[in-house]
């Protein structure tokens, strides 16, 4: 029988963007993470991001792809119900490797894994939905009786629900005070969980840096008078996060002791929004019609837009956030216009913030569906993609879309097929503060109306790239490996853990970052 594995943690500075970690680095602000990237291997991660920026997390912990797994968006568009729901385990199982490890092997501590459901017993201890990014429920912990022990020894989580909304300088300050007092949280709450408990497997997911991304990438995302102290603590506030999730990092570490190998990663990345997505719906809707029509100056007045733009979009998330699931998911569906009849629509837009995932009303598989399998099917996607195609920036020229995909075409090896768009369009990677509309000349002008500000009040939004990097005894490369693809990185896990992959997961382990038991050192 072979050496026993050291324990391994795993530490996700989540949707953090690489080239900003890596100047932090290399000037002296995150001296934790230089100091194992220095130490050990380091390189970039390739993952569905690319993509589906909702999906790297759900890949990466079952091994499988979007058509595999489902999960896009946390509204997942149900055929059967002509509707949009909330994701649950029903509707959508997603289990994380973790939990299905052998009930005498590996022992496990998770924290805030990023898109995972509440806790189930599993052999270890978790608090999911505590102070991840992505929420898709409630804070809750395995077992059940942890979550107060937490609350009396840690306190309540300081990262709030995402703002959906501009916000002012002080406000988005006082989000930089909340995200690092975050970070500090976290590192308690698992040095407490690592004293409390034995452990093989740590695993936690920092949302700091996440929510830095989208709302303090940089001043311009904030709104109204800003002082020049406020600008300028505002040019910095995401290094401030960054430096406190860094701090974070050198404390677990340090607690897990010398013998414990550590990768810390992020699945995917983050840059200034270039997000249009809410020109998309409107663009298909003038497609479908074979319509040419120019927007007006001014946003027009229906009745329920009259409704929504009277009540501020401030005031819209504080009353969200205060409402149960079920009542905040119908608001955001009426607040983004989805709530209308689809059952008569030939092609909709899938609930999404970044990519235009569009789906075919199609018979057999929708349960009103209208557009028949085939030829017909195939003339309205391409119709579709032709007609997005002939838009272009109505001040530069430059196209609004960067590449238009099939997705059974991106992923042809999938095994299964859920419910995912049939056309994906992303646009190009470019600042949209100042996009004003985009025109076509069979269609007309489509005005972007949030024109000077950033789409949902984020400076910042996901790129499809991420990184990584590893040390310690059984990480056996050295220096900078390059591009590796997230399915890889979960073989690297389970086989520096010592354990197989589930059937019919993906990935090889990747040979720098782990050292076959028994392999003498160099």
């Amino acid at each position: 029988m072979g050496p026993r594995p050291k324990k391994l943690m795993c530490l996700a500075i989540d949707a953090s963007p690489g080239d900003r970690m890596t100047a932090w680095m290399d000037d002296g602000s995150l001296p934790n993470l230089a100091r194992l990237r220095d130490g050990g291997a380091h390189g970039r991660i390739e993952s569905t991001a690319d993509f589906m920026a909702g999906s790297p997390w759900p890949s990466f912990y079952t091994g499988s792809y979007p058509p595999e797994h489902g999960w896009m968006f946390y509204l997942n568009w149900r055929p059967d119900l002509m509707q949009f729901v909330r994701a649950s385990p029903e509707s959508q199982p997603i289990e994380p490797f973790y939990r299905s490890l052998r009930q005498d092997g590996p022992r496990v501590i998770a924290i805030d894994v990023p898109i995972t459901y509440g806790p189930m017993p599993f052999n270890g201890v978790e608090l999911t939905g505590w102070g991840t990014h992505d929420k898709i429920g409630s804070p809750a912990a395995y077992p059940a009786w942890l979550a107060d022990r937490v609350r009396r020894k840690i306190g309540a989580m300081p990262i709030p629900d995402e703002f959906t909304g501009h916000q002012t300088a002080r406000d988005l300050l006082g989000l930089r005070d909340d995200l690092v007092a975050a970070a500090d949280w976290h590192s308690r709450a698992g040095r407490m969980l690592m004293a409390e408990n034995g452990w093989d497997l740590f695993l936690l997911g920092f949302g700091s840096v996440h929510r830095a991304g989208h709302k303090i990438w940089n001043r311009h995302g904030a709104t109204g008078p800003m002082t020049a102290r406020e600008g300028e603590a505002l040019d910095d506030a995401m290094r401030q996060v960054a430096i406190a999730v860094d701090r974070a990092v050198g404390e677990l570490v340090e607690a897990a002791g010398e013998e414990t190998n550590v990768v810390v990663f992020s699945l995917h990345g983050m840059t200034e929004n270039y997000s249009v997505y809410p020109l998309f719906d409107r663009i298909l809707d003038r497609i479908l019609k074979d319509e040419k029509r120019d927007d007006p100056a001014t946003l027009p007045n229906s009745p329920m837009g009259a409704l929504r733009e009277r009540i501020p979009l401030a005031l819209r998330s504080r009353i969200k956030a205060s409402l149960p699931f079920a009542l905040q998911d119908w608001m955001t569906l009426f607040w983004r216009d989805h709530n209308r009849d689809r059952t008569k629509a030939k092609a909709f837009l899938l609930a999404g913030d970044l990519e235009g995932m569009i789906r075919v009303n199609l018979k057999g598989r929708e349960r009103d569906g209208i557009v028949a399998p085939g030829a017909e099917y195939d003339a309205l996607l391409d119709r579709i993609a032709e007609g997005f195609s002939t838009f272009v920036d109505m001040d530069t020229g430059e196209p609004l879309v960067r590449d238009i995909h099939r997705p059974r075409a991106i992923w042809p090896d999938a095994v299964n097929r859920r419910a995912l768009p049939d056309l994906l369009i992303r646009n190009p990677v470019r600042s949209s503060l100042n996009v004003n509309g985009f025109r076509s000349e069979r269609y007309g002008l489509v005005r972007n109306y949030d024109a000077g500000a950033y789409v949902e009040g984020r400076s910042g939004h996901h790129v499809g790239e991420g990184w990584f990097a590893a040390a310690g005894a059984d990480v056996s490369g050295r220096g900078d490996l390059g591009l590796i693809h997230e399915f890889d990185l979960l073989a690297t896990v389970h086989a520096l853990i010592g354990e197989p992959m589930r059937p019919g997961m993906r990935g090889a382990p990747v040979r720098g970052l782990y050292r076959e038991r028994g392999a003498k050192v160099a």
